[in-house]
């Protein structure tokens, strides 16, 4: 594998190309008719995208491509239930960069409800000397944006709510750290959300930014420095916790993003050992499945995988199964090749 600066410098060069080819794409007119199936027996069908990084100084990038991706799901034949961010929404958590994700969301209609998730980038801004947030600003922001773009009133940097009889469960960080800080309550509230969503019948969606520690390759996949730490990329010290709590159920789907890596299947050779969807058994000897995915607006060469710009799942509920598919918002055409079958245990009563 070439250093890593090189690879970083391609993924630099790689990012600018893909971003200008990418609208192309768009404008040949890809096919959008079937972002969602309901016709099919489609129960719950939504979008999750992740690591847009907003900036203010950058918004021709990281804001035209949300845009770009946002325009794809307006034209959705069948209206998505649901739009999920799974953290690093804005890249310093800067009112400014806020403001530019909320107004950038008020000019589209792509699903009836949406759901942010709290990455590292979001709280890094009160350890910068240019924040100019609210003293008390990472909660505070948070909960006021989550209003302002989801209509939606929190207390927390976590919290849930059901769609289509689907919990979607939202982890959050309560602290300004790269790996993410899970207090006690939050790890109780948890196992009581699954509690509760172990009683239906349906596929239950746990989101967080970090991805379970050691999964999708890492710690390697991290930083690519075969002396990283065990927690290095993921969740951290509170990793066997989530862990240990999410074992007690079925039909979990954890979804993570934060590592910027693109597409890939497990049978991709070449690179680093990722892959976009992994599995942990549970206690039950069941599956646990893990989606990691791609970073909506900066591809990394370095992860040696499908790296374009604009990428993320639709997922499909359907009775026995959870249809995961590969889009490329930003072109509006699917990615097939990393498509993934969830199967649906039935719940024992």
């Amino acid at each position: 594998m070439f250093p890593v600066i090189l690879a970083k410098i391609i993924s630099v060069i790689l990012s600018a190309f893909m971003f200008i080819t990418t609208p192309v794409n768009l404008l040949m007119g890809k096919s959008t008719k079937e972002i969602a199936r309901k016709e099919d027996g489609c129960i719950l069908s939504f979008a999750a995208i992740s690591d847009t990084h907003i900036d203010e100084k950058t918004p021709f990038i990281s804001q035209t491509m949300l845009e770009m991706g946002l325009a794809d799901m307006d034209k959705a034949k069948d209206r998505l239930d649901a739009l999920v961010f799974t953290g690093d929404i804005t890249n310093h958590g800067y009112i400014e960069q806020w403001d530019i994700f909320a107004s950038t969301m008020a000019e589209h209609d792509a699903a009836d409800n949406v759901f942010m998730v709290t990455g590292n980038h979001d709280t890094w801004g009160p350890n910068r000397e240019d924040f100019t947030n609210p003293v008390d600003g990472v909660l505070t922001t948070f909960t006021k944006y989550n209003k302002i773009v989801s209509d939606r009133d929190i207390d927390n940097m976590y919290y849930s709510d059901v769609v289509n009889g689907c919990y979607f469960i939202c982890l959050g960080s309560e602290a300004d750290h790269t790996c993410a800080t899970v207090s006690d309550a939050q790890l109780e509230w948890l196992r009581g959300e699954l509690d509760k969503a172990s009683r239906t019948s349906y596929p239950v969606f746990v989101f967080f930014h970090q991805p379970i520690n050691g999964t999708h390759g890492l710690p390697y996949s991290w930083e690519l420095d075969e002396e990283d730490p065990p927690e290095e990329g993921g969740i951290g010290p509170e990793s066997d916790k989530v862990v240990e709590i999410l074992k007690d159920y079925d039909n979990v789907i954890y979804v993570s993003g934060h590592i910027h890596s693109g597409f890939k299947t497990e049978d991709d050779k070449l690179g680093v050992e990722y892959a976009s969807v992994e599995y942990l058994e549970n206690n039950r000897g069941n599956k646990i499945t893990l989606v990691n995915l791609p970073s909506f607006t900066n591809p990394d060469v370095t992860r040696m995988s499908h790296l374009v710009s604009g990428c993320g799942y639709v997922f499909e509920v359907y009775e026995d199964h959870v249809l995961i598919r590969a889009r490329n918002f930003g072109a509006g055409t699917w990615v097939t090749k990393y498509d993934v079958t969830v199967p649906v245990v039935p719940v024992m009563r």
